[in-house]
């Protein structure tokens, strides 16, 4: 519900909830993660905003929900005061449909990541989402 519908004296609670140590119900951190980036412009809480940063990458990283990583990296973006382009071109190659759309239209633009989004966008077996961003991030 805060996520969804919180505001900014929020933001403290839902970053715990990203700290919270993984149980065997371990998912949701997806919906904390959306919340935060929905809240990240009007988030005055740098401290709070930092904490957040840290433990979506660690989530990132360790989670066993492949299909949270999107909102992840998503978070990641709207909170990182320097965008996290190493996690934005790790994306290029996920198995999520999602990270790969996200990060097609956002990672860096280097030769090794211009050369994937060349093959996203040609790849006959890729999603049309994924090729349509891979595409329009290479006109």
């Amino acid at each position: 519900m805060l996520a969804a519908h919180g505001d900014h004296r929020d933001v403290p609670l839902m970053v715990s909830v990203l700290e919270r140590p993984p149980d065997e119900g371990w998912c949701g951190y997806d919906v904390a993660a959306n919340g935060l980036a929905r809240l990240a412009r009007s988030t005055a809480d740098h401290h709070a905003a930092q904490r957040a940063v840290s433990a979506l990458a660690r989530l990132w990283s360790d989670t066993p929900h492949s299909y949270e990583r999107a909102a992840y990296l998503g978070a990641l973006v709207a909170l990182s005061t320097t965008p996290p382009d190493h996690l934005l071109a790790e994306g290029l190659w996920d198995c999520e449909e999602h990270v790969r759309a996200f990060a097609a239209a956002r990672a860096p633009l280097t030769r090794e990541t211009r050369a994937r989004l060349r093959y996203l966008a040609d790849d006959p077996i890729e999603t049309p989402t994924v090729r349509a961003a891979a595409a329009a991030r290479l006109a």
